[in-house]
């Protein structure tokens, strides 16, 4: 006999151990949730859907699913520099997911999904389910001490542009979930394979990173439609232009064997990377590139409302010019 939705609720959302956080009035099983915020603090809020076949392939392990839905909420906080607080859940289920019983799934979703929040602090404090294609809407909020936070309207000319880890080992996850991986990835080791799978199912969400940074960077973006898409929401807020050394951009290991410009396209528009880009003053690189020696700059803020793309020639000390033909992914492109 299958459980009543209030039953499911209880069963799998209503985790003693979960966060317990001091600033919860009132939680789940109530109308609404109460929360009591800081004083002299601002509140951010993000909210994200994903859906099977379109945000994740479907056959997506469930405890991968809950991690990705969080993590990429999260990542948005990050990329404000706010520090998570508490988040709501929004979650439609078919009757069988990933060839299991309904709640076979949730257990397994569930688990994985207060495993990511007690990691960060965030409590769950309501939500709903509901019966149909797989789909979860996560909305997370955050404090912002007396800050407005990294916005994407704040770069500003000669500011450098730095991203925080390697790009591209999602987008190649994908290609391989997908089984889209043709004879030019044939290169890939089976390990090569496995680590870019699993870039794609966790991405690791930099909200320390944003902590630190919200008071030294200019701007900011996380990276989930790829990073010339996302690094043009920055350009087009701040009203400037941007040039990226290509041969700069950290390339995901996963990228090694293939050839330069294929790996650059993938790191350029393929998302999902969930890193952040954001945009400094020169004089703060050497202190941030100090704590942080896996950090990339990549190029610099221009007043040219434009986008170049170059790299260092093989032979001589010049530069030659790319094109790469698309931006990033796009829902309604």
């Amino acid at each position: 006999m299958s459980r009543s939705e209030f039953q499911l609720i209880q069963s799998y959302f209503s985790d003693p151990q979960q966060v317990s956080r001091p600033d919860l009035i009132l939680g789940i099983g109530d109308d609404c949730a109460i929360v009591a915020p800081r004083e002299q603090a601002h509140l951010a809020f993000s909210i994200d859907t994903l859906i099977s076949g379109v945000h994740f392939p479907q056959d997506t392990p469930p405890d991968a699913v809950a991690y990705k839905a969080l993590a990429v909420n999260l990542s948005d906080l990050a990329a404000m520099g706010a520090e998570p607080a508490w988040f709501t859940l929004s979650l439609t289920l078919p009757d069988i997911t990933h060839d299991m019983p309904r709640e076979q799934w949730l257990e397994k979703f569930s688990k994985s999904l207060f495993s990511l929040a007690r990691e960060h602090g965030i409590q769950l404090i309501g939500g709903d389910t509901t019966k149909g294609p797989l789909a979860i809407t996560i909305q997370v909020s955050g404090y912002l001490d007396k800050s407005r936070g990294m916005q994407r309207s704040g770069a500003k000319v000669n500011d450098l542009i730095v991203v925080t880890g390697a790009l591209g080992a999602a987008a190649m996850g994908l290609k391989i979930a997908l089984q889209q991986h043709d004879e030019q990835y044939a290169c890939l080791s089976q390990q090569d394979k496995q680590q870019a799978v699993k870039a794609l199912n966790y991405p690791l969400a930099r909200v320390a990173e944003g902590l630190n940074l919200h008071n030294i960077a200019h701007s900011a973006i996380d990276i989930s439609d790829g990073l010339l898409s996302d690094l043009g929401h920055i350009l087009t807020a701040s009203g400037v232009g941007a040039e990226l050394a290509l041969e700069k951009i950290p390339l995901a290991a996963s990228l090694a064997c293939l050839d330069k410009k294929t790996a650059w396209e993938i790191a350029l528009t393929g998302g999902d990377d969930y890193q952040l880009c954001f945009t400094l003053a020169e004089d703060d690189w050497p202190d941030v590139k100090a704590q942080y020696p896996n950090f990339s700059a990549i190029g610099v803020i221009t007043a040219q409302k434009d986008l170049h793309l170059s790299a260092a020639e093989t032979q001589g000390s010049g530069r030659q010019e790319y094109k790469i033909p698309t931006r990033g992914y796009d829902h309604f492109g």
